[in-house]
C-alpha cells in the first residue's frame, strides 16, 4: 500500500506531471459528466484507471466507488510488479464488489498473484475470468472457489504447462451454476478427459457455448457435452488427435446446438462420421477442417448422406480439406465419380466447391455462395457456369509450372472441373500460362493480379522456345487483370485468350502516375 501511495506522490512531485495538472487542464477535465467517464472507463483497464484517478480529489474518489463503475481488471498490464500488486490488493479491498473481469494470461502474471487469488460470494459482479495455469494444487484449489461467484458467465482456463489433470478441471467447471462460456486451451497433446458419460438429467451445466482446444479425443468430446445439454455452440480443436473408434454407443442429446466448427488433424473420416453421428441437433451451422491423407473427406456422396440423415436443418456447411502438395504427397487421387459438389443437393444449397493452391498445400473447400468478379457482368453463358467450381493461386514459381499441370492440376481435375482461375501472384511470368490455361479446358474466367516479360530466374532455357510454340486453346470469355504494367498486356490477353469478349482492368501503370481504367467489351 505505501509502495503505491509513494508511488503516485513522486508521479505528482514530478515537473512533468505538474505541468498536465494545471488548473486549468483539470478545471475543463471536472466539466465531462460523470456519464462521460463512465462510458470511457468501460474501455481502460481497470488498473489503469485506479492509478490515474485514485487519490486525485473527492469527486473522482466518490465516482470510482460508485456501483456504476466496473473495473476490468488485466493482471498483464504494463506497470511494475509493485505498483500493479499494491493497486490489485486496494481494489480487492475497497472495490471488490465492482470487479468486472479479471484477465491472467501469463504463466508470469498467474504466479504473481495466485496467493491473493481468492474468491467469495462478496466477488457479486464478478462475470469474466481469463486464469493460467499455476501449480496444479493451487489451480485446482483456486477452481474450487469458484462456484461462490454468483455471476460468473464465462470462464477461459490456458493450461500450457499440461501439468493439471484435465478431468479435475472440466469435473469442476462443468458443476459452475451460471456458466455460460467455457473456453479451455492446452499445446498440442494426447490428454484424454476420463468423465463417464452423464446419463442423471439432474445434473447438467448452464454452459451454452465451450470451446475445446487442442486436447481431448472425439470420445472424450462426447463425455463433456453430455453434461451440456443447453449447449448452443461447440468449437473443438485437436491438432493431435488420437482417435481410432467411437466407443460411445448412445447419442448425445443437445436440443438447443446450432453452431458445431470442429478442426482435427490426423483422424480418418469414419472416425468423424461416427461422432458426427453421435449428436441430435437440429444443427443450422456445420464448419468441418482437417488435413490428412484421407481423400474420403471429399466424397460429396458420403457428406451428403451425414447431411441428409443427421442434420436435415442445416443452413450453412463449410469443409476444408488441405492435401500436402508434391510428389512426397501421400494423397491419392481421387478415384471417384468427378464433379459430385455441382450436383443438384449441392448447387440447390449454394454450397459451392473451390479450390486453393499455396506454398504447401492444395486446400478443397466447400462454402456458402459468394457473388464473383465475372458474375458481375451478365453474359449468355453465365447460367451454365454460375456457382461451378473456382481455383485460386496465392504462390507460384515459373519453373514449378510442370508440377502444377503434372501433379497438382492432375489431382483437382480427378474431383472437378475449374471453371474460374484466379492466379493472385504478382508479375506472373506469361510463358507459363499458355500451358496452365490449356490444361483447364472448361475455364470460363480469368482473373490475374499482374503480368511479366521478363525471364524468370531458375528458368531452364528449353522452356521459353516450348512456351510460345504452345497453341492457346482456352475458352476463356472473361478476364480481369487488376494491374496492367504495360500497353502489351492486353495485346498478350488477346492472344492467350482468343474468344475473350470481356476484360476488366483496375488500374492502368503509366510513366507518372497510375489511372483507372473500366471494362473493355471486344466485339
Amino acid at each position: 500500500m505505501n509502495q503505491f501511495n509513494r508511488s503516485r506522490n513522486e508521479k505528482i512531485n514530478n515537473p512533468q506531471c505538474n505541468f498536465k495538472r494545471k488548473k486549468k487542464s483539470t478545471t475543463t477535465i471536472e466539466n465531462l459528466s460523470n456519464e462521460f467517464f463512465g462510458k470511457v472507463f468501460g474501455y481502460l483497464d481497470g488498473c489503469d484507471i485506479y492509478l490515474a484517478f485514485a487519490n486525485l480529489n473527492h469527486r473522482f474518489q466518490q465516482m470510482l466507488n460508485s456501483p456504476l463503475v466496473l473495473f476490468k481488471i488485466n493482471l498483464d498490464n504494463w506497470l511494475s510488479k509493485e505498483i500493479l500488486i499494491d493497486i490489485y490488493q486496494q481494489m480487492i479491498t475497497f472495490n471488490k464488489h465492482q470487479i468486472f473481469s479479471i484477465h491472467s494470461s501469463t504463466s508470469l502474471s498467474m504466479n504473481r498473484f495466485c496467493s491473493s487469488l481468492s474468491f467469495d460470494s462478496s466477488f457479486n459482479r464478478l462475470e469474466s475470468l481469463v486464469l493460467c495455469e499455476s501449480q496444479p494444487d493451487i489451480f485446482i484449489s483456486l477452481l474450487n472457489t469458484l462456484s461462490s461467484l454468483p455471476c460468473l458467465y464465462s470462464l477461459t482456463l490456458k493450461m500450457l504447462k499440461s501439468s493439471t489433470n484435465l478431468a479435475d478441471v472440466y469435473g469442476i467447471t462443468l458443476k459452475l451454476p451460471m456458466l455460460k462460456y467455457h473456453n479451455v486451451l492446452t499445446n498440442p497433446s494426447d490428454s484424454i478427459v476420463t468423465l463417464p458419460v452423464n446419463t442423471d438429467q439432474q445434473r447438467f451445466s448452464s454452459i451454452t457455448h465451450l470451446v475445446i482446444e487442442n486436447h481431448c479425443s472425439f470420445n472424450d468430446v462426447l463425455r463433456i457435452i453430455s453434461y451440456t445439454p443447453q449447449l448452443y455452440r461447440l468449437d473443438y480443436t485437436n491438432t493431435n488427435s488420437i482417435d481410432r473408434n467411437i466407443e460411445i454407443n448412445l447419442p448425445i442429446k443437445l436440443s438447443n446446438l446450432k453452431y458445431l466448427f470442429v478442426r482435427v488433424y490426423g483422424t480418418k473420416f469414419d472416425i468423424v462420421e461416427m461422432f458426427l453421428s453421435k449428436i441430435s441437433t437440429k444443427l443450422k451451422v456445420l464448419s468441418f477442417t482437417t488435413r490428412h491423407e484421407d481423400i474420403t473427406y471429399l466424397d460429396a456422396n458420403r457428406w451428403k448422406e451425414i447431411i441428409s440423415k443427421y442434420f436435415l436443418q442445416l443452413e450453412k456447411f463449410y469443409l476444408k480439406y488441405y492435401a500436402s502438395r508434391g510428389n512426397g504427397s501421400q494423397t491419392q487421387l481421387y478415384r471417384g465419380t468427378a464433379n459430385q459438389f455441382a450436383l443438384p443437393f449441392w448447387i440447390k444449397r449454394q454450397w459451392i466447391f473451390e479450390v486453393q493452391r499455396d506454398l504447401e498445400f492444395i486446400i478443397y473447400s466447400v462454402q456458402p455462395y459468394k457473388e464473383r468478379w465475372d458474375e458481375l457482368i451478365l453474359d449468355q453463358s453465365d447460367a451454365l457456369c454460375s456457382g461451378l467450381s473456382k481455383l485460386t493461386f496465392t504462390n507460384m514459381h515459373a519453373n514449378e509450372w510442370r508440377n502444377i499441370i503434372n501433379i497438382d492440376i492432375k489431382r483437382i481435375l480427378s474431383l472437378t472441373q475449374i471453371y474460374h482461375l484466379i492466379i493472385s501472384v504478382e508479375n506472373i511470368f506469361v510463358g507459363v500460362l499458355i500451358p496452365i490455361l490449356n490444361s483447364l479446358p472448361k475455364l470460363h474466367s480469368l482473373k490475374l493480379h499482374s503480368l511479366s516479360f521478363g525471364d524468370p530466374p531458375g528458368m531452364n532455357p528449353k522452356d521459353y522456345k516450348s512456351f510460345f510454340s504452345i497453341r492457346p486453346t482456352s475458352k476463356i470469355v472473361k478476364a480481369y487483370l487488376e494491374k496492367m504494367n504495360q500497353r502489351k498486356d492486353m495485346f498478350f490477353l488477346r492472344v492467350l485468350c482468343p474468344d475473350m469478349i470481356y476484360l476488366k482492368v483496375d488500374w492502368i501503370e503509366g510513366e507518372r502516375n497510375m489511372i483507372p481504367f473500366a471494362l473493355v467489351h471486344f466485339e
